[in-house]
């Protein structure tokens, strides 16, 4: 193996202190701007999960959720005592698409079109952000795949296709690992396994933000402050400037600032160390179904040898002139890649 793969970039670290700085701005905004009329959003006692209203923060009134393509639907079904809101369209096999940290399902919505003429595509949000619940536990990447898992089984499909991006690659490899004999083919985009070295140590140097997300207060100093943080956040790791359209841009920033979605998706981060345990165990036995290993030429371009400590049948591909947003940034090549190795 390359070491040269695992090398992190000088201005990739540069990038990420600036953002650190800015990110010191918004804890003391936040701070100067805290008041008692500020509440933590509402528990169900019973079931333990956070109620959402779609339509509200707590500062006002929310945008509509972005719409699909004219031949997707939204739909809601709840697994487990938890509301896991998709939308889903096409015709054929299944395809499961799950997204990462800083987007929704709406990341996907520039591939639909396409995919869903040779697929039934189905794109969730994650437990823990915009329209599906926010637990208060059950954030570690086994336990959410458990619960996409039974969703899939809801909706009638007994093997799919799966792809994950960013922590959507994380719960999607936990899938494929507990129900490999019920997924075909699986592609993962951009990001790593926990716990899989030497990528795993070497990111979490300089990572900066996994630790901060992963602080129990975290959520609540980014309440409110979702646009400033994520317009400050998505470059550092992105490599093309403006990769996101204002519908994008609008609709990621929507999705994080429905109540409890900071805190939420900020738990998927805290949910790593156990992550790390798991996914040690779950490498013991290395997958056997066809991976697609997508990386950024300029992020994740270490993804095919780290993907082959976990996998045996890899195939790898590095997205050109892009950053961590491989569908935002080369969307053109992302797609290409997608439905070569998924319809061949």
């Amino acid at each position: 193996m390359n070491s040269t793969h695992f090398t992190i970039s000088i201005p990739a670290f540069c990038r990420s202190i600036r953002l650190l700085y800015s990110l010191t701005a918004v804890m003391l905004l936040a701070f100067s701007c805290s008041n008692d009329n500020r509440k933590m959003a509402t528990t169900n006692s019973d079931s333990n999960i956070i109620k959402t209203d779609t339509n509200k923060t707590a500062e006002g009134s929310l945008p509509r959720p972005a719409n699909p393509p004219s031949n997707f639907r939204h739909q809601t079904t709840n697994v487990n005592g938890i509301n896991i809101h998709y939308v889903i369209g096409g015709t054929g096999e299944p395809l499961l698409l799950l997204h990462g940290f800083g987007q929704n399902w709406f990341m996907w919505n520039r591939l639909l079109p396409e995919l869903s003429k040779h697929f039934t595509v189905i794109a969730p949000d994650l437990p823990g952000v915009g329209e599906s619940d926010k637990p208060e536990k059950g954030y570690d990447k086994k336990t959410m795949a458990a619960h996409i898992h039974d969703l899939v089984n809801k909706l009638g499909y007994q093997k799919i296709n799966l792809a994950g991006h960013d922590i959507g690659l994380m719960v999607a490899y936990a899938y494929a690992v507990q129900y490999q004999n019920e997924v075909k083919k699986l592609a993962l985009m951009d990001a790593l396994v926990p716990g899989i070295e030497p990528v795993w140590s070497n990111v979490h140097a300089f990572a900066w933000w996994f630790g901060f997300f992963a602080w129990p207060a975290s959520g609540e100093l980014v309440k409110g402050k979702e646009n400033l943080f994520l317009t400050n956040f998505w470059p550092q790791v992105g490599h093309v400037q403006n990769a996101f359209t204002k519908e994008e841009t609008d609709e990621f920033i929507r999705a994080y600032s429905v109540n409890g979605a900071t805190t939420g998706s900020f738990n998927w981060f805290g949910a790593f160390s156990q992550d790390v345990k798991d996914n040690l165990a779950f490498a013991k036995h290395k997958l056997t179904i066809p991976v697609l290993a997508m990386g950024g030429e300029f992020a994740g371009n270490y993804m095919p040898d780290h993907i082959k400590l976990v996998a045996q049948n890899v195939k790898g591909v590095i997205i050109k002139n892009s950053g961590h947003w491989v569908v935002q940034e080369n969307t053109e090549q992302t797609g290409a890649a997608l439905l070569s190795f998924f319809a061949q």
